[in-house]
């Protein structure tokens, strides 16, 4: 039997992130490309994933396919219950795994106590909405690696904290442990005067102290 080809890519390999996206589909993949770049994912050889180290903590691998008509199915349907809602994106508990579904696009599956997650896709039409859902895939596997996330945009003083909207999508990852500052332009170090800054309409030209449980 012929084994299956795969495509490996890797969340900012400089920094030895043990991150991975995985397709099966070539002509499916294309259609992430923008994205991917954008985000900082680099393709890889296969064979370099089998030699990298791995740690059940740290290593996730999301394995990106076309949603099959049954998954289809549980994309466009509505959540109610115990699910979290934010806008289009739910969060739920299914047999051990949190499932994160953005409406119409597509729907993740993932537990710490595996490496393997697999994400459903049924419409890549809206990058924007890939875009979401992989900046919530890197937020939940790195979490262990301490390292948060901040929908916002870079700034020279540090960054603006802002809504999914007002960034335009773009995303902040800040590296504790490694003290970098991840953004879609690169990488850069972090400096002990890194100002974190929020937008308030109702401040206008005003400057007002950001409280710990507000950054939270």
């Amino acid at each position: 039997m012929e084994e299956k080809k795969f495509s490996y890519y890797q969340f900012r390999k400089d920094l030895n992130y043990q991150v991975y996206l995985r397709f099966e589909d070539f002509e499916f993949e294309n259609g992430f490309t923008e994205t991917l770049e954008l985000l900082g994912f680099d393709k890889i050889d296969r064979e370099k994933t089998k030699t990298n180290p791995f740690d059940l903590r740290k290593t996730k691998v999301l394995k990106i396919i076309k949603a099959t008509p049954r998954v289809a199915m549980q994309i466009d349907r509505t959540d109610y219950g115990s699910s979290k809602s934010f806008g289009p994106e739910t969060l739920s508990i299914m047999d051990g795994y949190s499932v994160y579904k953005f409406h119409k696009v597509g729907m993740m599956l993932c537990s710490h106590g595996n490496a393997l997650w697999e994400l459903g896709v049924k419409s890549i039409a809206d990058q924007n909405s890939l875009r979401t859902i992989l900046i919530r895939f890197l937020s939940f596997a790195l979490e262990a690696e301490g390292v948060l996330g901040f929908w916002g945009v870079p700034i020279d003083e540090g960054f603006v904290v802002m809504n999914q909207g007002q960034a335009n999508y773009e995303a902040i990852f800040i590296d504790v442990k490694k003290e970098k500052i991840i953004t879609f332009n690169g990488v850069k170090d972090m400096t002990t005067d890194l100002q974190i800054i929020r937008l308030n309409e109702t401040l206008r030209s005003e400057v007002k102290k950001m409280k710990r449980d507000e950054l939270f």
